[in-house]
């Protein structure tokens, strides 16, 4: 019972890890120029191999894991886009 009372105790870091990694990525795609639009296809990739570097590395769930990487860093980029979508709707330009 104690093994499953310590991975519960993991599982708000990782959420924490995951809602700061995106409120950073987000908001900086919205600030990549063309500036108050939606980034362009290679600044996406880009963010994404960034993401997927980050996830690999220091990542809560595709630490050292190729394939868990790459999942984390595209469910981590659709968050960072899901971020970036109100501030141009709010901020954006005409």
């Amino acid at each position: 019972m104690r093994g499953s009372d310590n991975r519960l105790r993991g599982i708000p870091a990782a959420m924490a890890a995951v809602a700061a990694v995106t409120l950073v990525a987000g908001p900086a795609l919205f600030l990549l120029p063309p500036f108050g639009h939606m980034p362009l296809a290679h600044q996406i990739v880009l963010t994404g191999l960034a993401l997927a570097l980050w996830s690999f590395s220091d990542g809560p769930f595709g630490r050292f894991s190729v394939i868990l990487a790459f999942v984390e860093a595209v469910l981590l980029l659709r968050l960072a886009i899901g971020w970036t979508r109100p501030f141009v709707e709010a901020f954006g330009a005409p």
